[in-house]
């Protein structure tokens, strides 16, 4: 199996293993955050903060830039900052149960897209602002690399709520 195909049945996976990361949280767990970030693999965000970053980064930043960077002469995309984006979107007041059922079907659509670009669409070239000039493929890479890099960013929360000692 190629890496895009293996990558494509990861990027539809993500939602469900959101999930089932999420769905033994109590009310209480959702917006937990440690006395101390020390070896946090990512972003500061909460459980909530991360889930609906999921939703957003996937419906409102990466299924934008694949579907402009296929259908534009390389476009340029700014780079987003997610700590601004939680804050305008007020993560914080979301129902994050709704939100993986959101991103859910967000995902799908993004995949839907992925799937159907041939072999001309994914080396389309696009300018990203931290990585400079990259391929559909690439993009879809880092879509990927995201979602890993937010789940474990909650499976480090998990272990940290699971230790004795906060610190």
């Amino acid at each position: 199996m190629n890496i895009m195909k293996e990558t494509i049945r990861a990027l539809e996976n993500s939602p469900e293993h959101i999930a089932t990361l999420c769905k033994e949280l109590s009310p209480d767990a959702w917006d937990w955050k440690p006395m101390s970030w020390e070896a946090c693999p990512g972003e500061m965000f909460s459980f909530r903060e991360h889930v609906c970053h999921l939703l957003d980064f996937d419906h409102l930043v990466y299924h934008p830039r694949i579907r402009r960077a296929r259908d534009e002469a390389q476009p340029t995309f700014p780079r987003v900052f997610g700590y601004e984006l939680a804050e305008q979107r007020r993560y914080s007041e979301i129902d994050p149960i709704k939100t993986i059922a959101e991103f859910d079907a967000a995902r799908k659509k993004t995949v839907a897209t992925i799937v159907a670009l041939d072999d001309r669409e994914l080396r389309r070239t696009a300018d990203l602002a931290q990585y400079g000039v990259i391929t559909v493929s690439g993009i879809i890479h880092l879509l990927y690399d995201h979602d890993l890099r937010h789940m474990a960013c909650m499976h480090w929360l998990l272990a940290k709520r699971a230790c004795d000692i906060q610190v």
